[in-house]
């Protein structure tokens, strides 16, 4: 681990910390912004929430709305994917026999909000399912196959939270355009990570978290919304409802706003350690790390993502390492309490694997110390 720049996020130098992905951490520097925000709004919380805070909500998001390449007055805010689906969710008007459709790769969350709201409206979820490492034209089939009349909503992960693989948005988006079924995509990964421009995805919604490889505090993302997109309102009705789609989603009500009005402090902080070219060098290390593990547990290479996430990478582990879901937990506690190291293990189509990443404060020392680990469990 680099000290100084493990300094500038503020982390445990004891720790090994390897899954940047799963929650994303915010400098010190941008954790302070968002303290003076929050001191800000409570040395007089009346101005501030009454009059101060949504013209600061509206500026911030036209920066975030900058940053990734889209109209302000296309994109709301919202804390995280999640949000983001069960607003594109609520505003369908699902009815009995309309089907959802999703992958076998997809967010465990985001299926469960698929499953929740297909049993209140006696819809159905459908499923594409394509093994770890497809090729990208066996991906599109797969989900053109899960589509049928009846599919009102097809979500399609930029990139995949559980196997760190690039999918072919804009090609699935074409295919399954037939069937006239809107694509929403799950960008949970992508801002800071993935260079986009989102309109040529072909996507009705897309929805990205800035939290994870931006470097904004926790609880900023952002849901943009085409053009000719059908109406879509924000999970919580509050006073601006009526002020435009980018408005809606400005103001839920009283809540701490201090992470989305230090999303500048992040954005600065991703340009200034080196923008896209930092992600190469992250991307080179990801994947030297990879093979330094895979080598250290005598696993291979094959078979695994050919358009891996950019920083992330999957390692298969040994055979019966990982045997069931309750395993990941198992394992996952032996690795962080018995050997101090953070990292994700999955277990996906009955095999075990771990994702890794590399963040700004990673290097090849952290997957030699992982490989150990590894290898003594």
């Amino acid at each position: 681990m680099d000290p100084l720049i493990l300094d500038a996020f503020g982390l445990d130098p004891s720790i090994v910390h390897l899954n940047h992905g799963a929650f994303g951490v915010a400098p010190t520097r941008v954790r302070a912004a968002a303290g003076a925000w929050r001191e800000r709004a409570e040395r007089n919380p009346h101005r501030f929430n009454r009059i101060d805070v949504r013209a600061l909500i509206a500026s911030v998001r036209e920066q975030a709305a900058e940053y990734v390449g889209l109209p302000a007055d296309q994109v709301g805010w919202v804390r995280n994917v999640s949000e983001g689906v069960s607003a594109v969710l609520g505003s369908l008007d699902l009815g009995p026999g309309d089907e959802l459709v999703t992958s076998n790769h997809g967010y465990g969350a985001v299926r469960m909000a698929l499953e929740h709201w297909a049993q209140r409206r006696g819809a159905v979820v459908r499923e594409a399912v394509f093994e770890l490492g497809a090729e990208d034209d066996t991906v599109v089939a797969a989900y053109v196959d899960a589509c049928s009349p009846r599919t009102r909503l097809v979500v399609v992960d930029q990139i995949t939270s559980s196997t760190a693989t690039v999918l072919p948005v804009a090609a699935v988006s074409a295919a399954v355009a037939a069937a006239g079924a809107p694509v929403l995509v799950d960008a949970a990964h992508v801002p800071g990570s993935l260079p986009t421009h989102v309109p040529d995805l072909g996507a009705t919604w897309w929805i990205g978290n800035l939290h994870k490889w931006a470097y904004t505090p926790r609880g900023s993302a952002l849901l943009w919304r085409a053009p000719t997109a059908p109406a879509t309102w924000p999970g919580v009705l509050s006073w601006q409802l009526e002020d435009g789609y980018a408005r809606a989603f400005d103001y839920p009500g009283t809540w701490d706003y201090a992470a989305w009005l230090a999303v500048p402090d992040g954005l600065a902080f991703w340009a200034e350690i080196g923008g896209w070219g930092e992600v190469d060098r992250l991307a080179a290390l990801v994947s030297a790390g990879q093979k330094h593990v895979a080598e250290a547990l005598g696993t291979s290479l094959d078979g695994l993502p050919v358009t891996p996430a950019p920083t992330m990478r999957m390692v298969r582990l040994p055979d019966g390492m990982l045997r069931d879901a309750e395993d990941v937990d198992r394992r996952y506690e032996q690795l962080s309490v018995g050997h101090r190291v953070e990292v994700a293990p999955i277990f996906f189509e009955g095999a075990g694997y771990v994702r890794i990443a590399a963040a700004p404060y990673n290097s090849e020392d952290d997957y030699d110390r992982l490989g150990q680990a590894l290898r003594a469990l």
